[in-house]
């Protein structure tokens, strides 16, 4: 664990780079010096992990600013950038992406559609205070109605979607999309149909100001507050359950 410098609101990115490096083959990639020379972002990232934050920072914010996330001049959402990282380092992508499916029944004809896709997160929301995130993600892959769809064989209208999770990841990565009143109660384990994940890091998001909790494999870990060039042992048995969170990470114990 390691401070980072917080440039002119650069908290969210500090917020993201500390999830990053909590991943166990991201912490092997750089500290082995197994990473893209040529990519400027790789090559940054390792910088960084290897000086501790001391160099490498200002040179990230370089390499990844764009209109929409202007990296050391404001704020910005630390899980977008997650998301350019995937995009921008191949070996990220792989560990994250997985496949999902849209599962389209006609309530007339029952024609099937099934439309598969891939992604590199999960989207996960609460219609409750404190829903218990296996609900929430049960209730995201529970079929419901749709009345304005219209079946291209029958030609009659209705419906029953039901979205499918088709692999699962080396790292899970979950996006809370409602953040007005319903937080979400997440967990240390997570099983997805017997593939048993541990939380590494958890980023949150009190509307000014980014942060994360992490912690280190294997599970049993201390964790620590991560904010900026603040960082707290809690310990191992102190969870880091708030109610601002904006992203999970897990990682999948068993191949």
């Amino acid at each position: 664990m390691f401070k980072l410098k917080n440039f002119r609101g650069s908290c969210w990115v500090n917020t993201c780079l500390q999830a990053f490096y909590r991943i166990p083959e991201v912490q092997e990639r750089y500290s082995s010096k197994n990473f893209q020379h040529e990519n400027t972002i790789d090559e940054c990232l390792h910088r960084i992990w290897v000086t501790k934050g001391e160099d490498g920072l200002k040179d990230f914010f370089s390499a990844v600013r764009t209109e929409t996330m202007p990296a050391g001049n404001d704020i910005g959402d630390t899980h977008e950038l997650f998301q350019y990282l995937c995009d921008k380092l191949p070996f990220l992508d792989k560990l994250c992406r997985f496949k999902t499916a849209d599962n389209i029944v006609c309530k007339h004809c029952s024609k099937k559609q099934v439309k598969e896709d891939s992604v590199i997160e999960y989207s996960i929301s609460g219609d409750k205070d404190r829903s218990p995130i296996g609900e929430c993600i049960l209730k995201s892959v529970t079929p419901y109605d749709i009345q304005d769809w219209k079946c291209e064989d029958c030609k009659k209208s209705g419906c029953t979607k039901q979205q499918l999770i088709g692999s699962f990841p080396k790292v899970m990565i979950f996006h809370r999309t409602s953040i007005q009143d319903a937080t979400i109660d997440y967990s240390s384990i997570l099983v997805l149909n017997s593939r048993k994940y541990a939380l590494l890091s958890v980023s949150c998001f009190n509307g000014g100001h980014w942060w994360s909790y992490g912690r280190n494999m294997p599970p049993g870990s201390s964790w620590f507050r991560l904010d900026d060039q603040m960082i707290i042992d809690h310990g191992p048995k102190q969870f880091p359950l708030s109610p601002k969170m904006r992203m999970l990470i897990y990682y999948r114990l068993e191949n």
